[in-house]
């Protein structure tokens, strides 16, 4: 009776898996299980189902146990791209000094808060404690003073390279 069964597992087993060695490795995990129970399957119902059903169960399981398994490449093994050869950002050559310049070159309601958060590291809090000025004033001078320190930072770039 267990024999009978034969042609409809493979059937299965190929909609499963394409390869001809996996389909007769399951069509024989059913069969070592099915008689191992033996004793348990009722031979008068449906044993065709219950081996169908035990086929589908070794075929999920195996789908991942090999999900767990995907190899692993060393890095070291892996090609690196070269990075392309660029030319300098026009900002890299910006020195301290000329950020020291054009700080002090800001008007002094945003030279001050600038510094007192950029150089020296105090929050908005400490920087309007400090002034007497509010919490979000110290956020807008600090926006300004950085986009006048850009303003003024890319003209003197621009006289350099003229």
């Amino acid at each position: 009776m267990l024999t009978e069964q034969l042609p409809v597992l493979r059937a299965v087993a190929r909609n499963l898996v394409r390869n001809a060695n996996e389909v007769e490795d399951l069509v024989q995990d059913v069969y070592e299980r099915t008689l191992r129970q033996i004793d348990r399957i009722d031979m008068m119902a449906n044993p065709r189902g219950w081996m169908v059903t035990v086929l589908h169960n070794l075929h999920i399981d195996r789908c991942r146990q090999r999900a767990r398994m995907k190899p692993h490449v060393p890095c070291d093994d892996l090609p690196l791209a070269v990075p392309e050869e660029r030319e300098a950002p026009i900002w890299s050559a910006i020195t301290a000094e000329d950020v020291r310049r054009a700080t002090a070159d800001l008007p002094r309601e945003l030279r001050e808060p600038y510094v007192m958060f950029a150089l020296e590291g105090r929050s908005y809090i400490e920087v309007a404690a400090a002034l007497g000025i509010p919490k979000a004033t110290v956020g807008t001078r600090i926006s300004r003073a950085r986009a006048r320190l850009k303003e003024l930072l890319t003209a003197k770039l621009a006289e350099e390279g003229s």
